[in-house]
């Protein structure tokens, strides 16, 4: 009997955990693989997930947001990813973009 009461046990963490992996649809390990120069085939490749449209001012964006709010963001120009932007994903980014951080680096 106590083997199945473990067992059980187990079952439900395992249900428990799929269910939350299931509200996330961007990852911040998925975030940080999307890099400008990719198109948007090859961003939701990386995400897994179709994402939404949003409007821009130019060109077009795409979101991939969560249950929770955070997001990752892209811009797309002429097809392909000119920047992508976070939030909720990585605390420590807060929410910067990719292109300011590497703005930023090579400044130094």
């Amino acid at each position: 009997m106590r083997r199945l009461r473990v067992w059980t046990g187990a079952a439900l963490l395992g249900v428990t955990l799929s269910a939350c992996a299931a509200d996330q649809i961007v990852t911040p390990d998925e975030y940080t693989r999307l890099t400008p120069g990719m198109t948007l085939v090859q961003a939701q490749q990386v995400v897994g997930d179709q994402g939404q449209p949003v409007q821009a001012l130019a060109g077009q964006a795409h979101r991939w947001e969560n249950a929770d709010g955070s997001f990752a963001q892209g811009t797309f120009l002429a097809g392909r990813a000119v920047d992508f932007d976070q939030e909720g994903l990585l605390a420590e980014a807060g929410s910067k973009s990719k292109l300011k951080k590497l703005r930023k680096s090579n400044r130094r």
